[in-house]
């Protein structure tokens, strides 16, 4: 029976707290009819932190200043490394019978947001150590809001850590069997107020009044879990006439890795460089990495040149204020949702030659062809299954050609000694990850063209596909609009060289409309891999991946 909702939308407070409000409204079901008539604020328990005492931990790596960045993955507690996430501060380090407390910056390197400690070369830990260590770790949770039956509001809390102890704490909504769910709630993180998502722009220090018509445009979805203000100076540019305006950013807000707080007053900027009027300008964070980080949000000073006329002076400083996006709505999925609704199934042709080899009961090998994902992932071998399932008659091997870090600029030169002395039937490839975080897409296009080139000459069935996408803070290039450039490049290419495509960063790109923040999707390392470290059945994307490449190939 259909479910039509009205109202009941789940907003934050004004100001924000930890309490939400769930306006009125009513589900109508046939004759059936849940109304709340009045709206109902509801408080949402803060997830809190754990503490972690005596926990066993042999040194890796080496470092000379925090934040000393990530470090791998590995098993995450006692014998393993620290959880990701630890509370800035937390830290104690000692020798393995505590009889020694070890000095921050002299004897050790350590990173709160990734849960790394590298030893010092100059330090007193040896390489290898066994250590004795201490910390607190936040923890986050997805609770969901449900309408009941008989009209009143209820929270389920969901759980703050994976089914396996040694996973990293990236939880799943919770189960709810009973109701209707309105809203998914994420807190944690050390976040003490529930926020809504959404930006603000405003102007100051102008030469000239501003109005609102007279300011960039700003565009975009911020995507991270931390309110900030980023400050946009733009200046005119006197020594080189080419060159209009220059601007530099800062953003405040909480300095992953260290223990600090960006203000105003000790703002990171951005090299100064020259402002573009032809495009669009990403507001970036300068992290403690080094290296600048986009969540999302960008200024188009475009349209405000255009409307303003030559004569206008742009310069001045520009703030964006952005709030998390923390409530998740829900009320359009009380029909159901399909996740492969959202994810392109195209050149379903291209496949025929190997449906019919299947189907006529002929021996079939795949190729996976890619990085980490293709090699470690679960979705090739649900892949396999679901084709062994439809093709019972039919024997299939595979031949897994992955190698993790790699690139389609290494996955070129493997191509003719490795996959086509394979002999496959079909060829399923995966670059996806590593060619957006390279960051270099002409280079990318490049062997992709050779790679593809080969394919289509041999004439062998290849899919080219899009998966997950990365936590912006791994990489200078990984931030959303990189991965849709990268997304389209592929399907373009695809398209191009008539090989079959499945554009499943699409749908990735779209959790939220799913009920979650993308960076809990990523279970094995909080980077890009979006399965378990221990229980790859731990996290549900590659589910999603596979049931694509098995309805592009199954269904003709």
């Amino acid at each position: 029976m259909r479910i039509t909702c009205s109202g009941l939308a789940v907003v934050p407070t004004e100001p924000a707290s930890m309490n939400v409000i769930v306006e009125p409204g009513s589900i109508e079901m046939g004759k059936r009819s849940i109304e709340l008539a009045q709206a109902v604020s509801i408080r949402i328990r803060e997830a809190g932190q754990r503490r972690y005492t005596k926990q066993i931990y042999h040194i890796q790596g080496e470092g000379t200043a925090s934040p000393s960045g990530w470090n791998g993955e590995n098993l995450r507690g006692s014998a393993g490394a620290p959880y990701q996430r630890m509370v800035p501060g937390s830290l104690q380090v000692y020798s393995k019978d505590r009889a020694k407390q070890y000095i921050p910056e002299v004897d050790y390197a350590e990173d709160s947001y990734w849960g790394t400690i590298k030893r010092h070369p100059q330090g007193e830990i040896g390489a290898g150590q066994e250590l004795s260590i201490d910390y607190d770790v936040w923890l986050c949770r997805y609770d969901a809001v449900v309408l009941l039956e008989d009209g009143t509001i209820r929270v389920v809390e969901g759980a703050s850590e994976a089914p396996e102890s040694r996973e990293l704490l990236l939880p799943e909504p919770p189960a709810v069997h009973s109701g209707f769910v309105l809203a998914h709630i994420f807190t944690g993180w050390g976040q003490t107020r529930i926020h809504g998502g959404g930006s603000v722009i405003a102007a100051s220090g102008s030469p000239s009044a501003r109005s609102t018509n007279s300011r960039p445009v700003l565009s975009g979805r911020y995507e991270d879990m931390a309110e900030r203000t980023y400050v946009v100076e733009v200046s005119a540019a006197n020594s080189d006439p080419r060159e209009q305006y220059l601007y530099r950013i800062g953003a405040t807000g909480e300095d992953y890795g260290t223990d600090a707080f960006l203000t105003t007053a000790n703002l990171r900027w951005t090299e100064e460089q020259p402002l573009p009027l032809d495009r669009k300008l990403p507001l970036l964070l300068q992290s403690a990495y080094r290296y600048p980080v986009s969540w999302g949000l960008e200024l188009d000073f475009s349209q405000m040149e255009s409307e303003t006329g030559a004569n206008w002076d742009l310069s001045g400083e520009y703030r964006v204020t952005a709030y998390p996006e923390m409530i998740f709505d829900r009320r359009q999925a009380l029909n159901g949702s399909d996740p492969l609704a959202f994810i392109p199934l195209e050149q379903r042709a291209h496949l025929d030659r190997f449906r019919s080899k299947a189907a006529a009961g002929k021996p079939v090998r795949i190729a996976f062809f890619g990085a980490s994902n293709a090699r470690s992932g679960l979705w090739p071998a649900q892949v396999v299954r679901g084709l062994r399932q439809a093709y019972p008659q039919t024997a299939i091997s595979t031949s897994v050609i992955a190698y993790g870090g790699e690139e389609m600029r290494h996955g070129r030169h493997r191509f003719q000694p490795e996959v086509l002395s394979a002999a496959p039937d079909l060829i399923i490839m995966e670059y996806f990850i590593n060619d957006v975080c390279h960051g270099d897409p002409e280079e990318t296009e490049r062997a992709a063209r050779s790679i593809l080139q080969r394919i289509q000459d041999a004439g062998i069935p290849c899919i080219l596909l899009t998966n997950n996408g990365a936590n912006p803070l791994f990489s200078r290039y990984g931030s959303s609009s990189s991965f849709r450039k990268y997304h389209e490049l592929y399907r373009r290419l695809a398209a191009e060289y008539g090989m079959a495509f499945v554009g499943a960063y699409a749908y990735f790109s779209h959790l939220h409309r799913f009920g979650k923040y993308f960076l809990t999707e990523l279970k094995g390392n909080m980077v890009n891999h979006p399965y378990g470290l221990v229980d790859q059945n731990w996290g549900p994307f590659d589910a999603v991946l596979s049931s694509a490449i098995l309805k592009l190939i199954q269904d003709p």
